[in-house]
């Protein structure tokens, strides 16, 4: 059921407004509206002053560098330290601005050496490819080798730079080329120290490729640079593993608190946000929004306590236009709150409308238990739905694994009615129908029968539902839809009791005139496209109470796949192989068994059963609350 909420306004003066603010976030029940979505209040948007504006851009800011912080320790944000701490600003500020610096470092490092690690094996191959032409004279003490690397097209050129460097050298240096690839001809040009000057700038004139190699490796000539790199590369890893231990260490000092700082400051934006939604007048400010009806009074004292009579708290008028936007909180009965889930998956009630959640509590398990309805499927189901209910203490797949163990318990009920367990094992075990065995063809008929009553009386109810809508709302189209329809149903059903001997022939006139009538009131709703389309959507209402016949078809094709498994089990010339074989049909069986049903009969709600009586689109109740454990001043 839907919960009562009344609209309210609360004013005050500006200098009340972090305290108002406070106050709501505490009590955690108060829905704010955006003002422009009540043109009923007169007050403008509300103005941020540049303190609070600054205040704002550096609880972003900061939060944005936890984020980062936590991101580089490969740490997550946790809720398990969620209690706010009124100096959490200046604390998170000063262990950022401790902490930031040393992780930057760290991972700067950390990206060196990747990037390092992954560039030095391209060094190697080409180092590898010059020992062959390397001249004795670049072991000579106070000598210097330069490699140079250029396009075979342009092979001329090295031979003018190896001349010319004998030249500026006086022939002391010495010159050596070789093909590295196809594509690539390399030169080492070895020379005395003195002359690097005048040797840098003859290779800088002629615009040569010069091989450079990282600092790291020193200089030399290209076996020495070769056995240099290869103690790098066998360095970096652990010097990368040091960097990472280091990061970890960190993390396990900090993690916890930037986990905390980060939820405290959210906590705060998401504080400070809320005021977008507020309005002003020159002195005052100016909110409106929704509660709970049982909450109004707990509200209004608490403002009054701690602002004082300068606040006034009142409710607005419950109009029909503001009605549509009043939030939707649902509240039902234990049992039936698994449900909510379900009902939420196709919308959620509009405000003052049926809220199907209880209607579906009761349905639902009973379809669900007349698909399946086996002993043995239903036991395991149920012992599987406890067992996983124990890993999710909450949220939607708790309340899918409660509404199964619900729907295992009347396929129980159901398998003891029918007789069976694990399909027509029950009879091998004793087993006896006690109502009908739906699997015996004579009992067929009888079963597709029953499924189509069971849908002639819930679609009866959603229509009887939705006349009580359509009468609420004042809707002459909707009643005369809804009431066409359940007078002409009511009235096929008259008929088709008189045809099969039932009821008496006298009431096949009556029956036939109140379903022309009801086909005549549910046209007339559709305006002049009634005369074609109210004969079809009669039809069409025809049609989902065929439907609930999935009942029986999916029940009976359990049934025969079970005894299919039985079967297969007993021709089998191994016992062993007959009881594999048979497992896993009856495995396959117990899936189909815990997903057709669920599917199924969220089907038949939503289509059939919600279609003559809901109304969707109902505004979630968002009451802005903090997610902390106690709440304090910002």
């Amino acid at each position: 059921m839907n919960i009562k909420m009344v609209p309210i306004e609360i004013i005050g003066l500006k200098m009340d407004l972090q305290a108002a603010v406070q106050v709501l976030r505490g009590l955690g029940c108060m829905h704010i509206d955006e003002l422009s979505e009540s043109p009923e209040v007169s007050a403008r948007p509300l103005s941020l002053d540049r303190e609070t504006l600054r205040h704002q851009e550096e609880l972003n800011f900061l939060v944005a560098r936890i984020d980062g912080l936590l991101d580089a320790l490969g740490s997550s944000p946790s809720d398990h330290d969620a209690v706010l701490a009124k100096d959490c600003l200046i604390e998170a500020r000063t262990g950022v601005e401790l902490l930031a610096p040393k992780v930057q470092s760290l991972t700067a490092r950390h990206e060196k050496l990747q990037s390092e690690l992954m560039s030095l094996p391209r060094y190697e191959a080409t180092l590898r490819k010059l020992l062959p032409i390397i001249p004795p004279s670049a072991r000579i003490p106070g000598y210097v080798t330069v490699g140079l690397l250029v396009s075979r097209a342009h092979m001329g050129v090295l031979d003018s730079v190896g001349k010319h460097a004998l030249d500026l050298t006086g022939g002391r240096a010495e010159v050596v080329a070789s093909d590295v690839d196809i594509s690539t001809r390399a030169m080492l040009i070895v020379f005395p120290g003195e002359f690097t000057g005048e040797i840098e700038t003859l290779i800088g004139r002629e615009d040569i490729s010069r091989l450079r190699l990282p600092a790291e490796l020193g200089e030399g000539p290209p076996d020495v640079i070769l056995a240099s790199l290869h103690r790098r590369m066998a360095a970096i890893p652990r010097e990368i593993k040091e960097i990472e231990y280091e990061l970890a260490g960190l993390a396990g000092q900090w993690s916890d608190k930037l986990s905390t700082w980060r939820n405290n400051l959210h906590d705060q934006v998401d504080a400070n946000n809320v005021l977008s939604l507020f309005g002003e007048t020159d002195k005052t400010f100016v909110l409106v929004g929704w509660l709970p009806a049982t909450h109004f009074e707990r509200v209004k004292t608490a403002l009054t306590e701690t602002i004082g009579e300068t606040v006034l708290v009142q409710q607005l008028p419950l109009t029909s236009e503001n009605k549509n936007r009043a939030p939707v909180a649902l509240h039902n009965s234990r049992l039936a709150r698994p449900f909510e889930s379900l009902v939420k998956l196709l919308a959620l009630p509009r405000y003052g409308h049926i809220d199907p959640t209880s209607l579906m509590a009761v349905f639902m398990p009973i379809f669900f238990g007349m698909i399946l309805g086996d002993v043995g499927y239903g036991l395991l189901l149920l012992f599987l739905s406890l067992g996983l209910m124990r890993k999710f203490k909450s949220g939607v797949i708790r309340d899918i694994l409660i509404v199964l163990a619900m729907g295992s318990g009347w396929a129980i009920l159901f398998g003891f009615l029918y007789g069976e367990a694990f399909g027509t094992l029950g009879e091998h075990l004793g087993m006896h129908a006690l109502w009908f065995d739906r699997a015996s063809p004579e009992h067929v008929a009888a079963f597709l029968i029953m499924t189509l009553a069971v849908g002639a009386v819930h679609i009866t109810l959603g229509l009887i539902l939705g006349i009580w809508e359509a009468l609420k709302d004042r809707s002459r189209c909707l009643l005369l839809e809804r009431g066409g329809m359940l007078l002409g149903l009511m009235s096929l059903f008259l008929l088709v009791g008189v045809l099969a001997g039932f009821l008496p022939a006298e009431l096949r006139t009556p029956a036939l005139a109140g379903l022309i009538i009801g086909i005549v009131l549910l046209g007339s709703s559709l305006g002049w496209l009634g005369i074609i389309m109210g004969p079809i959507e009669f039809i069409g209402l025809i049609g989902n109470i065929l439907s609930y016949l999935r009942i029986a078809a999916i029940g009976l094709a359990s049934v025969y796949l079970a005894k299919v498994a039985n079967d297969i089990a007993g021709m089998a010339g191994s016992i062993v192989v007959g009881l594999i074989v048979a497992v896993l049909i009856h495995s396959l069986n117990l899936v189909l068994g815990a997903f057709s049903p669920t599917i199924h009969s969220l089907r038949l709600h939503y289509v059939e059963f919600f279609r003559k009586f809901y109304e969707g689109g109902g505004k979630p109740y968002e009451p802005f609350r903090s997610d902390l454990g106690s709440d304090v001043s910002t």
